[in-house]
């Protein structure tokens, strides 16, 4: 398998069933950059990189591929899908101001 941006951001829009308009959307830019981003013919600067990270869920170092397996990507995404499902369950036992924490919480989706 290759193993660089292009094929980490594809990857990712598969895993999350993600559009590239909506990636686009999230990390606000445009639909064309992360068609370029993805075909490897433009790499993104490293504030662009960070908004792409955080709309997927991931950390910039993921996305360049330092430091991170896709094993261990793997267990941290089922971590906290597992985590996300146990709070969607409880999700009546919170406050609102707690609520409003763990979607802090898991809008980093366990970055560091």
């Amino acid at each position: 398998m290759n193993d660089n941006l292009g094929d980490r951001l594809e990857r990712m829009l598969k895993e999350r069933k993600m559009s590239q308009k909506e990636l686009a959307q999230r990390a606000d830019i445009t639909e064309a950059a992360v068609s370029h981003y993805i075909k490897g013919d433009r790499v993104p600067r490293s504030t662009t990189l960070g908004l792409i990270a955080g709309a997927l869920g991931v950390t910039a170092g993921f996305l360049l591929g330092a430091g991170i397996t896709s094993a261990t990507a793997e267990k941290r995404k089922q971590t906290f899908e597992e985590a996300r499902d146990m709070l969607e369950r409880n999700s009546g036992l919170f406050t609102q101001e707690q609520r409003l924490e763990l979607i802090g919480i898991l809008s980093q989706g366990g970055q560091e």
